[in-house]
């Protein structure tokens, strides 16, 4: 193979970014049909992950957002009933999150709908392309973390 059609990493760089925007507006698309805020699906989704009532604090570290931001995302899903605040019995200046009843069901309604548009966006790969697309992707993970 010549050098002249070997892609240079700022060539990489830029599909990866243009791909990673194409792919987080679609992926929002299914919500927004619903007016459902992606914010507020990334925030229940990482409330869920973290697990048994995590701190407002270590959600919007996890989501790399502002104070702000989580704050305004928390007040519409507390509002809507799907997250609950709480105080954090250790530390009086911080809250704990909590998934309601309601935000559970929601959670189920998000993650058929995710998997559901997922595999849709990903059936252009075959099933060898989506394993080598993994395994690319995870190496230069790795590869990235090493040296942050």
């Amino acid at each position: 193979m010549s050098t002249e059609n070997i892609p240079t990493g700022a060539e990489l760089a830029d599909a990866l970014r243009r791909i990673t925007h194409v792919l987080r507006r679609y992926a929002g698309a299914p919500y927004a049909k619903r007016g459902w805020p992606t914010a507020q699906i990334q925030l229940l989704l990482m409330v869920d992950l973290l697990g048994d009532r995590p701190r407002m604090g270590e959600v919007k570290r996890r989501l790399g957002v502002t104070g702000r931001a989580i704050t305004s995302a928390v007040d519409a899903l507390e509002r809507d009933g799907l997250l609950r605040r709480e105080p954090d019995p250790t530390d009086r200046r911080a809250s704990l999150l909590a998934v309601t009843d309601a935000g559970r069901a929601r959670l189920v309604e998000i993650e058929e709908i995710r998997h559901g548009h997922a595999d849709e966006t990903f059936s252009v790969l075959d099933p060898v392309e989506r394993k080598t697309l993994l395994e690319l992707l995870s190496r230069l993970e790795a590869h990235v973390v090493a040296r942050a």
